[in-house]
């Protein structure tokens, strides 16, 4: 990128690495492609142009910094994820034995990255999941009583009244059957010993 330090100034000069600049600048306020801006509420144009290397931070690993990138712009491909848009760490999403199951999960945000800066701000680490996913690596279940199945797919639960109502059954069949299986032993130990009773005297 190049700038010219007067409106009126025929000659432009180089941005100091790593800034640029768009055409009729007059000063280089935002970094060149692979490198992002890091600025506090306080930081001006002017700071930015004098320390250009305390701003620009080179573009974390598996991320993409296009020109004019700031933390909360950087460009996240599938299956990757981060904690918020303050945050400059990625996080691979596992794949929980799916085929490609974090790439499904996290959607990153290639598309529209800019556009989607606002958004990020409001929704945070969410905006990076796919529909349907949330939470740290977009491993939960957006929607109540769902839970996550290999990798990439959120079933319902069942409800819990009708798994009461199973392991109820369940239970009282066994006791049916260790009880018929009692009956069944106690009466064959009885045949077996000759129980006859007493005589009856004539």
């Amino acid at each position: 990128g190049r700038y010219a330090a007067n409106a009126d100034q025929g000659l432009c000069n180089r941005c100091p690495h790593p800034l640029s600049s768009v055409n009729g600048s007059t000063t280089c306020s935002f970094c060149m492609e692979d490198f992002y801006l890091l600025t506090t509420a306080n930081t001006t144009a002017d700071d930015i142009f004098k320390s250009p290397a305390e701003y620009c931070k080179a573009c974390p690993p598996n991320a993409a910094c296009p020109d004019n990138t700031t933390l909360s712009s950087l460009v996240l491909p599938p299956g990757f994820w981060r904690a918020s848009p303050s945050s400059a760490v990625l996080t691979a999403c596992r794949d929980f034995g799916g085929d490609r199951a974090g790439e499904a999960r996290c959607a990153g945000n290639e598309r529209g990255a800019k556009q989607a800066s606002r958004r990020l701000e409001e929704a945070g680490s969410d905006e990076y999941c796919a529909p349907g996913f949330t939470g740290p690596e977009c491993q939960l279940c957006a929607a109540e009583n769902h839970y996550l199945v290999d990798g990439d797919e959120c079933k319902e639960c069942g409800a819990r009244g009708a798994a009461a109502g199973r392991i109820a059954g369940l239970v009282l069949g066994l006791c049916v059957a260790c009880g018929l299986a009692a009956y069944c032993y106690s009466m064959t130990e009885w045949r077996g010993g000759g129980h006859t009773g007493p005589l009856l005297p004539p």
